[in-house]
C-alpha cells in the first residue's frame, strides 16, 4: 500500500486525511500535505535539514503536535520544507527531519496561510496493517 494522503475542503478550513503502512510514513505524509497547503514543495531545494520533535499523551494529539512543529518551522523560522523524514515514531513521541531551505518570497509563492492545526474531527489510529489519520487545519 505504501502511503496515501488526501487534502479535502472543510467549510472555511482545510482537512488532511492519510493512511500509510507505518506510523512514521503517516506522519511524513501528513506533514508534507500540510506543507503543500502552504506552498509548492516542488520549488523548494533540499539544502538544509532541521530536526523536530513532538510528544503527546496519545496518538491523535501527537499528530497535532507534530504538524504544529512543522508549522512553527515554516511560519516562525521562515523555513520552506521540501520533504519530511521521520526517524523515530511511537504513539506518544516522534522525531523528524525537515529538508528544505530558508523561505524565499521570490521563489516560494505562498498558497494558504494556516492559523492552527485543530482538534476538530481529529482522528488517528492503527487500522489492521495500516495507520490512518485525519486533521482539520484552520485557515
Amino acid at each position: 500500500m505504501g502511503r496515501h494522503v488526501e487534502i479535502f475542503d472543510h467549510t472555511a478550513d482545510v482537512g488532511l486525511e492519510a493512511r500509510a503502512d507505518t506510523l512514521g510514513e503517516l506522519l511524513e505524509a501528513m506533514a508534507e500535505a500540510l506543507t503543500d497547503v502552504v506552498l509548492d514543495r516542488r520549488t523548494v531545494a533540499p539544502r538544509e535539514t532541521r530536526r523536530i520533535r513532538a510528544t503527546a499523551e496519545r496518538l491523535d494529539w501527537l499528530v497535532v503536535d507534530f504538524l504544529s512543529e512543522v508549522m512553527r518551522a515554516i511560519q516562525a523560522d521562515r523555513f520552506a520544507v521540501a520533504s519530511v523524514r521521520v526517524t523515530e515514531a511511537s504513539e506518544t513521541a516522534a522525531v523528524g527531519e525537515l529538508c528544505g531551505e530558508p523561505l524565499d518570497p521570490a521563489r516560494h509563492e505562498p498558497r494558504t496561510e494556516i492559523k492552527a492545526v485543530t482538534y476538530h474531527y481529529l482522528e488517528a489510529r492503527r487500522d489492521g496493517d495500516a495507520w490512518r489519520a485525519r486533521v482539520v487545519l484552520d485557515v
